[in-house]
């Protein structure tokens, strides 16, 4: 199933819904897809602590998300009690680089969904149709949730505001899935649970099947004066404070003296999502829980895995593992507060905020339900009391490897057992476990095939050209003939290649129609669409990026040409950014551009130094008046960067003097070589030379005088 469901997620647009029991590998599957998965992808999840487990980050930050219920209406909202789309909107004013990440998207993972309520989802739906300028529901972005909704549900604080616009809390009742709702993927094979007595009963409670629940046998568990010896049990709470207080108790107990470790914290790593306490209180003796799997390789401790403390010398903390003889000492570790980002080669990467270090452990006589999440114990204590909220008997009990080694401080009836019609509809309705292969073999090619056309398509290009040639127009110091001139050929250029492009994404949608009836070979679309990759990066690399790239660089930074400059940029960004995208190109695993035949496509055009501007406009044939017009500034400023060429011998200076002026001058500089400043030289010449002129005349025949020297 694991395989097929990559390929499902990989290879087709389709939006799933991954869920399972407790047990079942759904966090082994969302670690094993981020790691092959070749789309961009981001992971997320409703909660800080869930999102540090799964490498991720909150769903409030990414798309900056404001904390009061939203509801999907343009009618007035009291804003002390809920958010309407108009007050939504205002929150969607990403910088920069926020908004080129979630325009790269290609899917976003949930998980813990459970916990994700309905509203908030609409809230992802409207942030990404926003910022990506798309209509399609999540701007067209793929969904991929993860969670069991028989587990842990939404917190909901204001249920009868959130009643009026939705039909439930739960993440499918989303405005945003009413149209399509997602494929159910269910993982049904349970890995922590062996005996399929205990997993039949653990199933009927988790569903809510009253009839099929063994009460009797379930209670056999029930040992209210039960104390733990020698082996170590857990004490399953419904609370943070429960779990402190039996924690705290536990550790005063003890003979020993406390110990202290402080977490090492750097950057931005925000306390909500610290995944330990910041000061550790240990004694020997103390009962104590791995927090995390051991990332060394060598296994030997795991998320959940018991522990004690044996001995702490010199801030050295030594603990027996459960199940172990030898003696084992513990490392610290770093938990990492993470962003996202684009990266050079338009990949998503991911950047560190800040870090919290510290040894991966808790207290664990006791310890919470919702902290509990995602562990497996041997031993429990388990008091499922009234404190209970619907899904956590559930949740507590499948904690546990065996029924065995479940201890009940209090019975369980049946007026804790909850049965929730809707997720149990919702699942049945949308539940594709039988037909992932016949989707894969329907959606699969057709789906590789959109997204090459999709990346080579050319259509926008002519309206990214008619855009800055009306910018251009609209800028009054701009060289209109130069820009003119660049116009006609792109366009014409763009014309060209549009209808070979349509052309091309015709006979591609045949051959893949031939080939899923078995009348194409695979290796000819593979073949077309290699050749139509290398047709279109070279066309519009040497046609249109090589050829605006050069304009660009000459105004780039030229005052008076800033909005000018910026729709340039624009479209010079938009052209490399799709020329990038052909060099990342796919087709399934295919790579169809050469390696060897990628190259650098960095738009950040260095500024010409303006001197050189000047120069290159006086070699085009404009006179110096009008390169000072043109470029906003006096002609003396103009002669002074002409100055600096004439000095290296490359102005053509019968362009700027008369004969008779250049002779006059000459015969005066062969009679006064001791003359150095410019006043003397004006004093020494006829007063029709000016200043500027005679600087430039000055270079021009210094450098001659030197040259005839060496010769």
């Amino acid at each position: 199933m694991n395989n097929e469901l990559f390929e499902l997620v990989e290879h087709t647009q389709r939006n799933i819904f991954l869920t399972g029991k407790a047990g079942t590998g759904k966090t082994t599957f969302l670690n094993d897809f981020v790691k092959k998965t070749q789309k961009k992808h981001i992971v997320v999840a409703p909660t800080g602590i869930a999102a540090i487990n799964a490498g991720g980050v909150t769903i409030h930050s990414m798309f900056g998300l404001p904390l009061r219920t939203f509801l999907p209406t343009t009618d007035r909202i009291d804003a002390n009690i809920a958010n309407n789309i108009s007050d939504l909107l205002q929150h969607f004013r990403f910088r920069k680089d926020k908004i080129k990440l979630l325009r790269e998207l290609e899917v976003i993972i949930i998980d813990e969904v459970s916990m994700l309520r309905a509203d908030v989802l609409d809230m992802i739906d409207f942030a990404l149709r926003t910022v990506r300028r798309n209509p399609q529901k999540f701007g067209g972005v793929q969904m991929l949730f993860i969670g069991d909704l028989y587990q842990l549900p939404p917190v909901v604080r204001d249920e009868y505001v959130l009643n009026k616009y939705y039909k439930s809390p739960f993440f499918f009742d989303s405005h945003s899935l009413i149209e399509e709702k997602p494929l159910t993927i269910e993982l049904m094979k349970v890995y922590r649970q062996k005996d399929q007595y205990f997993l039949d009963l653990l199933n009927a409670i988790r569903e809510g099947d009253v009839p099929n629940i063994d009460f009797e046998k379930l209670n056999e568990r029930y040992l209210p004066n039960f104390v733990a010896k020698e082996e170590p049990y857990v004490y399953l709470c419904s609370h943070n404070r429960m779990a402190d207080e039996i924690n705290r108790e536990k550790l005063d107990e003890l003979p020993s003296e406390s110990h202290y470790f402080d977490a090492n914290i750097k950057g931005d790593f925000k306390e909500n999502q610290y995944p330990n306490e910041e000061s550790l209180e240990l004694r020997v003796g103390a009962q104590i829980m791995f927090i995390r799997n051991d990332a060394s390789g060598e296994k030997k401790y795991f998320n959940g895995k018991l522990a004690e403390v044996v001995s702490i010398v010199d801030d050295e903390i030594f603990v027996k593992l459960e199940g172990e003889h030898d003696d084992f000492k513990l490392k610290r570790e770093i938990w990492e507060q993470k962003k996202y980002a684009v990266g050079a080669d338009k990949t998503i990467v991911e950047d560190v905020l800040g870090s919290y270090e510290q040894y991966p452990i808790r207290l664990a006589w006791a310890v919470t339900i919702h902290k509990s999440q995602g562990l497996t114990f041997d031993r429990l204590i388990i008091d499922a009391g009234k404190s209970f909220a619907s899904g956590q008997v559930y949740v507590a009990l499948s904690r546990c490897r065996t029924l065995e080694g479940i201890v009940l401080k209090s019975k369980i009836s049946a007026n804790v057992i909850f049965k929730d019609e809707r997720i149990s509809k919702f699942q049945g309705e949308t539940n594709a476990n039988e037909k992932v292969a016949q989707i894969l073999s329907t959606e699969k090619f057709d789906y590789s095939i959109g997204k090459v056309l999709h990346k080579i398509d050319i259509n926008w290009l002519l309206q990214d050209i008619e855009n800055w040639n009306l910018a251009a127009k609209m800028s009054k110091k701009i060289d209109a003939k130069k820009v003119q001139d660049l116009y006609l050929v792109l366009k014409k250029d763009a014309e060209i290649l549009i209808p070979i492009f349509d052309k091309f994404k015709r006979v591609l949608i045949s051959k893949t129609k031939k080939f899923t009836s078995g009348e194409e070979n695979w290796k000819e679309i593979e073949e077309k669409t290699i050749g139509a990759t290398a047709f279109f990066f070279q066309n519009v690399h040497d046609k249109i990026f090589e050829q605006f790239k050069q304009l660009y660089s000459e105004t780039k930074g030229v005052a008076g040409l800033k909005s000018y400059n910026e729709t340039a940029s624009t479209f010079l960004d938009d052209v490399g950014e799709y020329l990038k995208d052909l060099q990342q190109l796919k087709l399934l695993e295919l790579p169809l551009f050469k390696e060897e035949k990628k190259i650098n496509l960095d738009t950040n055009i260095a500024k010409i130094p303006s001197h050189v501007i000047t120069f290159q406009m006086f070699e085009e044939g404009k006179s110096i008046s009008d390169i000072a017009k043109v470029r906003g500034f006096l002609k003396e400023t103009a002669f002074g960067h002409l100055a600096k060429f004439a000095s290296q011998g490359l102005l053509d200076m019968t362009r700027i003097f008369s004969d008779k002026k250049l002779k006059n001058f000459e015969k005066i500089f062969e009679k006064n070589p001791e003359t150095e400043t410019l006043g003397d030289w004006k004093n020494a010449l006829p007063k029709e030379f000016e200043f500027n002129e005679i600087r430039l005349l000055l270079n021009h025949f210094t450098y001659l005088k030197e040259k005839n020297e060496q010769d």
